[in-house]
């Protein structure tokens, strides 16, 4: 099993990811390229101390990334600022 930070390897940072981050309360991983959905969503809770609502993946040319939007009253920006993305 692997541990949150091994499904989680980086954020995704783009101009438009962060207009997702403030609009739409959805923040954007590079994840593990084995790590299933529920894995994913299991390693933003336990990181970011955040409850999630969805999460979609897809694969690019840069690994898998994942698209979690946080539930009902979590902050985005909030999760954001914790892991020192402004």
């Amino acid at each position: 099993m692997m541990s949150p930070y091994d499904v989680i390897l980086q954020p995704w940072l783009t101009e438009k990811t962060m207009e997702a981050r403030a609009s739409e309360q959805r923040l954007e991983f590079i994840v593990h390229r084995s790590a299933t959905k529920e894995q994913i969503a299991r390693a933003v809770e336990a990181i970011f101390d955040v409850e999630v609502a969805k999460v979609n993946v897809r694969n690019s040319k840069h690994g898998k990334h994942a698209s979690v939007k946080l539930a009902e009253g979590y902050d985005a920006e909030d999760a954001a600022m914790r892991m020192g993305a402004f």
